[in-house]
């Protein structure tokens, strides 16, 4: 059937009209008032004169109104550009120029970057303001819609259209906007609902945040059976645990730094876990020692899945996967691995020359599926080189083993996962290449039994300079968001190379962890 993802919250209100939709602290917004707002949120982005696949661009924390701008848009037939709140404005204008959107439906304690940008945007005429009641109408969103009527909107989209672009890096490191459709989405959720059980009864607690693709695709595939979803402003312990004891959520998904987050809150054994069915995982390697100590602390089933932004849940390591008797040495190593293919999915290992290995040969993770992008937003040559055919080329390296189980035994050079969030190095590189007193760098990610990495650089001076750690430090965090920031500082000698001169990341993680 050609739809759009937008249908779901119609039919949910039609079919589970006074059933919660959406929970919040004390509110409730039933699946009949979700399909109103949306429809009136469709209605006021037409009011507003926006056209079809106009972007909309998001900056908030967890709210009732991110899922309702996610569907609105999608009503409408625009498409949401989601960003990270924790980004400066010197970074979002970069994406932004881009992007160029329209419309940014922006959170009240982000309010101040949407109007320093749109001085700098030609795009942006629009900017309307969640949760600040002070401000006029014409920026007030909540005025927005409650000035528009709820009569049904009806997409003029379908199902390959895009419904979000996801910006992420590419290899030349300027942004490059991954179009994820809503094809691509619904088919990750029939992938998943196998993979998890997933059932009407389901409460989902979303405890990611809404701009990060994990979020967005857990909301997606628990909106498609009609759950109820309770949503946390950010992830804590005490917050996620209130969350989940409170509204008796069965299924939620964790990246494994908060996993042991939780794990390590004191007061841990005061929570009623019981309701809770399944934690799904992902987003980051999971250290091996807290997966046994969530297996063996929380009363609940563990589903892991691998993908990326570009292809969605490729394999999944499910619940079955975790139970582990003694002596079975082949289902505990393979708790190591990222699970065996989605229902809808394939996956094929290459060499350098493109042709396929044979189990247990490492090469390349190519991924074929309904859920891989077509490509990415005005970028003909990252698509071109990611987007082969039906293969999605993803960098990542691995093997098969003889039962298709895949192992990742690396990711992207350049990519450091840490708390769940991806994270750049040549940007990081760039900004310390600009320090009067650096010759070289180079940052990698070193594991960290919390984050699961850390940013780690190392940096080579200038001769006759000094600069301490702090002041490396304390000079990325005035041009770059504090995630970004390392959070360790080698000074070397010298970098490794090979004989043309590029610098050996997978050397200089060896180097560093001697010392």
């Amino acid at each position: 059937m050609d739809w759009t993802l937008d249908e779901y919250i119609r039919r949910n209100g039609a079919r589970y009209p006074d059933k919660p939709g959406f929970i919040m602290d004390k509110t409730t917004r039933t699946w009949r008032e979700v399909d109103r707002r949306v429809d009136q949120l469709a209605q006021a982005l037409h009011r507003l004169g926006l056209q079809r696949n106009d972007r909309v661009a998001t900056l908030m924390h967890n709210c009732l109104e991110y899922p309702e701008a996610y569907y609105g848009c999608a009503r409408a037939g625009m498409i949401v550009v989601p960003f990270s709140y924790r980004l400066t404005v010197p970074e979002l204008h970069e994406i932004l120029t881009t992007a160029e959107p329209a419309l940014m439906i922006v959170g009240a304690s982000e309010a101040h970057k949407a109007f320093a940008l749109r001085e700098l945007l030609p795009s942006l005429q629009h900017i309307w303001v969640v949760g600040d009641d002070t401000q006029p109408v014409e920026q007030n969103y909540e005025a927005q819609l409650q000035g528009s009527p709820s009569t049904p909107a009806y997409s003029p989209n379908g199902q390959n259209d895009t419904f979000s672009i996801f910006f992420t890096s590419g290899t030349t490191g300027l942004p490059k906007g991954a179009m994820v459709s809503h094809l691509n989405l619904e088919a990750n959720g029939f992938n998943q609902f196998v993979a998890d059980g997933s059932r009407h009864e389901d409460v989902n607690l979303i405890g990611t945040p809404l701009y990060h693709m994990g979020a967005v695709f857990m909301s997606v595939t628990y909106t498609m059976l009609g759950c109820t979803q309770v949503v946390i402003e950010k992830f804590e312990p005490e917050l996620w645990l209130e969350a989940l004891e409170q509204n008796r959520a069965t299924v939620a998904l964790l990246i494994p730094t908060m996993i042991n987050t939780v794990l390590n809150y004191p007061e841990l054994s005061d929570h009623d876990l019981s309701s809770l069915r399944l934690i799904f995982y992902g987003g980051g390697p999971m250290p091996p020692a807290v997966l046994r100590r969530a297996l063996a602390a929380m009363p609940c089933g563990f589903t892991q899945g691998y993908g990326l932004t570009e292809t969605l849940e490729a394999t999944f390591l499910v619940a079955s996967d975790h139970e582990i008797t003694d002596g079975d040495e082949k289902k505990l190593f393979r708790l190591a691995s990222a699970g065996r293919e989605a229902t809808g999915a394939d996956v094929r290992i290459i060499d350098d020359d493109g042709n396929s290995l044979g189990t247990g040969e490492v090469g390349e993770i190519l991924i074929r599926s309904r859920s891989n992008i077509s490509g990415y937003w005005r970028n003909p040559e990252e698509t071109a080189a990611t987007v082969k055919g039906t293969w999605f080329h993803t960098g990542d390296v691995g093997y098969l083993d003889e039962d298709r189980y895949l192992f990742v035994v690396d990711r992207k050079k350049d990519m450091v996962v840490s708390g769940g969030v991806n994270i750049y190095t040549k940007e990081i590189e760039s900004v310390i290449y600009s320090h009067p007193a650096v010759l070289e760098a180079a940052v990698v990610g070193l594991p960290d039994d919390h984050w699961g990495e850390v940013v780690t650089a190392c940096v080579v001076l200038r001769n006759g300079q000094s600069v301490t750690t702090e002041e490396i430090t304390e000079y990325c965090s005035s041009r770059l968001a504090g995630y970004k920031k390392p959070r360790r500082v080698f000074f070397l000698g010298e970098l490794p190379k090979n004989p043309s001169g590029k610098i050996l990341k997978r050397d200089l993680r060896e180097v560093l962890a001697v010392q």
